[in-house]
């Protein structure tokens, strides 16, 4: 007698947008008749979309965001304005309320930086988002590498790559602070008898003067339905992976196809376990750009169409503001030669990887580059009918051990439609989602883990141990006495300049 397989992992799908008036991850395809990207500085166009993640049992409406223009290709801002992606940018944050007004289980994911957006305020921020979606809101932690960025938020250059991730570890202590630490439970009271609105006995003020953040205040907004917004986090590098490791509950991560994304995977999972949470606790989703049809000649009649509307140049411009590289210098149909000069070798790896993953043998031309990220670029972007891209979501569960799909759009909303209308049935067949959400109208964190009730940080989480009345101030926190500094759980010196010595 054959034992019963066991049960499918259900996965997670989330709409990854960009509130970027136009094309985000696919230049060019605005001009798509049936595209309705020129619309998403205005209502309308966010309202129809939530409704529309709501239809499909979308987990997240997940908002990529950035402060600046990409301006690397030519060393102009001209080529991604002309393409109309990336560009002309509202702030996905105050889209938040208005989409969840029109929703009741869908959940959203918005960017947020380490490195630019004071703690308080993004604490404030993120709560105000969490009261008014009634706990249905996601803080994608970022700690931005662009170097535009930096200038128009006044800096002179990006922090380094490992500073940026000790600011970070040290912001996150401080939020934790205000979200868990500040207000207890029973301290919203509101007795008309003893005209007592909030119980001041239940509310601290936070004291912080670190390394690189202070602050003196109790947090102002009083308890949100999950306190700490659920954390997203992309980012694999060592100090990225252990960042997420401590303070991820969902994960963002790249690949072309699972045997490059795997072991990354595996290893935070590992690392997470070594902390002492559960390494399935973790979501991972990775990025993709499917593209449908009900018969396969319908869907590549569909890729043939967004070739034809590809803008090579802007995707081009996508990939020079991705990776800090000029390609402008190299004709667009002459194949790549790449020897010494700046750029080269970061180009040379990043095709060589491409091939790796995909059994290419064509040489690359800038045109075929700009093509390629113009439709899916560092994604794989399967085309044909359900069954085949339910095939690739397959192997990416099977051999990836993903948690779900942040799927990019080519054009919208018509990509999304092909989703919940063509791709989630055959999903939900195949028992990989769900006919309905595990908590309809409960939080962001019960959907995420499938379990009503868990709407606060798991218990075994690191951000658990600021529950409210802690005083716990933290991994990163520098003692009164100023002499010393917790790193990782460790005790070391801290030298009178605020360098941390070897301990």
């Amino acid at each position: 007698m054959s034992l019963p397989s066991p049960p499918k992992k259900r996965i997670h799908l989330n709409f990854f947008e960009n509130a970027c008036t136009g094309s985000h991850m696919s230049p060019g395809q605005w001009r798509d008749l049936s595209d309705k990207t020129h619309g998403k500085d205005r209502l309308p166009y966010w309202l129809s979309l939530a409704q529309l993640a709501e239809k499909g049992k979308i987990s997240f409406i997940f908002f990529a965001d950035s402060y600046s223009l990409f301006d690397i290709y030519s060393s102009s801002i001209s080529p991604i304005l002309r393409a109309g992606a990336h560009c002309a940018a509202l702030d996905p944050m105050v889209l938040i309320p208005a989409m969840a007004s029109v929703t009741k289980s869908v959940g959203f994911g918005v960017t947020g930086s380490t490195s630019y957006l004071n703690p308080y305020i993004l604490a404030r921020t993120m709560s105000s988002l969490d009261h008014l979606t009634e706990g249905r809101v996601a803080w994608n932690v970022v700690t931005s590498w662009s170097k535009s960025a930096a200038l128009a938020l006044g800096k002179d250059d990006v922090v380094p790559h490992d500073k940026r991730y000790e600011v970070a570890s040290e912001y996150m202590d401080l939020v934790y602070r205000f979200w868990e630490s500040s207000w207890g439970e029973g301290a919203k009271v509101w007795d008309r008898e003893n005209r007592v609105a909030y119980d001041a006995e239940k509310v601290k003020k936070i004291e912080h003067k670190g390394q690189y953040l202070k602050a003196s205040s109790p947090h102002q907004t009083h308890p949100s339905p999950q306190r700490t917004p659920v954390l997203f986090q992309a980012g694999t590098s060592k100090m990225g992976r252990e960042f997420g490791s401590k303070h991820a509950e969902a994960i963002y991560v790249g690949g072309l196809v699972p045997s490059q994304t795997a072991p990354s995977i595996a290893q935070i999972r590992a690392d997470a376990a070594a902390q002492g949470r559960d390494s399935q606790s973790i979501k991972f989703f990775v990025g993709i750009t499917p593209i449908l049809g009900a018969t396969l000649e319908e869907a590549q009649a569909k890729y043939e169409r967004a070739r034809e509307n590809a803008d090579i140049v802007g995707g081009l411009a996508q990939f020079s503001g991705y990776t800090g590289i000029d390609l402008s210098r190299f004709p667009l149909d002459e194949v790549f030669e790449l020897k010494d000069a700046p750029g080269d070798a970061a180009t040379h790896t990043f095709l060589e990887n491409f091939n790796k993953a995909t059994g290419n043998t064509e040489p690359w031309t800038p045109r075929r580059l700009g093509e390629t990220m113009a439709l899916g670029g560092f994604h794989p972007a399967p085309v044909g009918t359900p069954e085949m891209v339910a095939d690739v979501f397959e192997q990416w569960i099977n051999e990836a051990d993903v948690d779900g799909f942040n799927i990019a759009y080519v054009t919208s909303p018509g990509s999304f439609e092909d989703v919940v209308y063509l791709l989630r049935p055959e999903l939900v067949k195949r028992g990989l989602m769900w006919e309905d959400y595990d908590v309809p109208g409960g939080t962001l964190r019960e959907n995420l883990y499938g379990v009503e009730g868990q709407k606060y940080l798991r218990d075994d989480h690191y951000g658990y141990k600021f529950k409210y009345p802690s005083d716990f101030e933290g991994d990163t926190a520098v003692l009164s006495n100023g002499k010393q500094e917790v790193v990782n759980g460790e005790k070391s010196e801290v030298a009178s300049n605020g360098v941390t010595k070897a301990g």
